[in-house]
């Protein structure tokens, strides 16, 4: 799965400028001031911070005060606090025997607002303190106070001396750097929210009023000591969506997939490792990792989570367009984002035109398609919250109320009584974001135009119809005087044969 650059580098936090955990990518040539001898107080002091997520190319070597070249992603929006540590002085060995037994704990305890001084990163990830005027001689402890907006936990608080000496083992040796830098680094996470398209002619996509959301969240890399508190999505539906745990049967339900650096995906419990709840009040799906589901996603930093959440869609924006949010909550840090879909509906008119006037038909029956294959052989229609047919009103209109755009074959199966199924019996549409309209521009609308049934043979009336009685009079008159005469004729015969019979005996 691609990723962008931020997301590929999720990391965790922040680094110290006079411990381990003050991590530099590697050692160059510095650009500030950097002296040998004893302090010069006449030379200029300054502190700057270079703010980048840690990832597993950088955060790999302790900081030496000067400035180097690190890879990352800069991050903005990260501001420090500055706090002079009251009661130690560096020009005296003394001083810096209290350097080397406080903590940053302890030396939160002898700060004033007095002196402390204010500096937020902007786009290149750099914040420099009291704009680049020299600052007091002194033990600095330095705080992130407003985190990055990606961020999952504050650097931790770290000393630093101005000047900062080089040491025996620095490069160059025993040396003053009087122009400080930081590299502290912060864990980050990227949150994704996108709708997710059915696999074509798919049970899924033959349910168009469906809405398949997935919404992804990275797993941060930890610096060594941290852990996961915790990791929650929720998505917000709108009121134009209902949650759904499960769908009709062929649909995937709502689920859970984690997968690692790599790219391979690990199966996660439900109930074991994580919980999906959904408060039907404030419209909220929620996936909440359970403590043993924390431990188990330690193990895949770098990794991701994507929750998907399955909805239907049951009214529409006026604008076609339904909007929600979600967000990621992992430690210390919250992102929202807001993913949206475009949704639309279908509506058939079945009439009968005559001399340029359309009267409407009830008892049309329609169904609507993916595909011409499908809509020929009158198989796999859509389904729309378990309905599959609509049949025309007295309006002569029906609507298919939520469809997901895109093209659909819709087909006449039941014409309405006395007429015929009209010719062709199924008609291509595109399906566009919003409601149908019947007027310019005319979208999300089809209609059919009906004959009636054949007329069939009726008794012919009027003056032609009396002319075919009387001759059928006439014929039935002469048939009868016809019968007549042949009866006359036979009696005739009869009689003569019995008149000749006893003569000839």
């Amino acid at each position: 799965m691609s990723r962008s650059l931020l997301r590929r580098l999720t990391a965790a936090a922040g680094l110290l400028a006079l411990s381990a955990t003050a991590a530099f990518a590697a050692v160059a040539p510095a650009q500030a001031v950097t002296l040998p001898g004893n302090i010069d107080s006449t030379i200029d002091r300054t502190l700057t911070i270079h703010k980048f997520a840690l990832g597993p190319g950088n955060g790999q070597q302790i900081g030496t005060g000067a400035e180097v070249p690190v890879s990352g992603v800069p991050l903005s929006g990260a501001t420090f606090t500055a706090a002079l540590v009251q009661g130690v002085d560096l020009t005296t060995p003394a001083g810096w025997t209290q350097v080397s037994a406080l903590t940053p704990a302890a030396a939160a305890s002898r700060v004033t607002v007095a002196d402390t001084y204010t500096a937020t990163t902007g786009a290149n990830g750099v914040a420099t303190f009291n704009g680049g005027d020299t600052m007091p001689i002194g033990l600095y402890l330095v705080t992130e106070t407003v985190l990055p907006a990606e961020a999952t936990n504050p650097a931790a608080p770290f000393l630093v001396t101005l000047p900062f000496p080089t040491g025996p083992g620095g490069a160059p040796s025993n040396q003053w750097i009087y122009d400080v830098h930081v590299y502290p680094k912060n864990a980050v996470t990227a949150l994704t929210k996108t709708r997710v398209p059915a696999p074509a002619n798919s049970v899924e996509a033959r349910n168009p009023d469906l809405v398949r959301w997935e919404i992804e969240l990275d797993v941060p890399i930890l610096a060594a000591g941290e852990a996961l508190e915790n990791f929650t999505l929720t998505d917000t539906l709108p009121v134009e969506l209902e949650y759904l745990a499960t769908g009709p049967t062929g649909v995937a339900p709502t689920g859970v997939t984690v997968e690692n650096a790599a790219g391979a995906f690990t199966p996660f419990v439900a109930g074991t490792d994580y919980t999906i709840t959904y408060d039907a009040t404030t419209r909220a799906a929620t996936l909440d990792f359970t403590p043993a589901g924390l431990t188990r996603l330690t193990g895949f930093q770098d990794g991701d989570v994507t929750f998907s959440v399955l909805t239907r869609a049951v009214s529409i924006p006026a604008n076609g367009i339904i909007t929600n949010t979600a967000t990621g909550a992992v430690n210390d840090a919250t992102q929202s984002v807001t993913g949206s879909t475009p949704i639309g509906q279908l509506t058939v008119f079945a009439f009968q035109g005559e001399n340029g006037v359309r009267t409407p038909l009830a008892g049309a029956e329609y169904q609507v398609f993916l595909n011409q294959n499908d809509a020929t052989l009158g198989q796999n229609p859509i389904v729309i919250n378990g309905v599959s047919s609509w049949t025309t009103g007295a309006t002569g209109f029906v609507a298919i109320p939520i469809i997901t755009p895109g093209n659909y074959y819709v087909r006449e199966v039941t014409p309405p009584a006395g007429f015929q199924l009209p010719t062709p019996s199924q008609i291509q549409t595109q399906v566009v974001a919003g409601p149908s309209s019947t007027t310019a521009p005319v979208q999300n609308y089809v209609e059919f135009e009906h004959d009636q049934v054949p007329a069939f043979a009726l008794p012919l009336t009027g003056s032609d119809g009396g002319l075919w009685f009387t001759l059928a009079g006439v014929a039935l008159l002469t048939t009868g005087l016809g019968v007549g005469i042949v009866a006359s004729r036979r009696r005739s015969v009869r009689a003569k044969a019995s008149t000749v019979a006893p003569a000839a005996a």
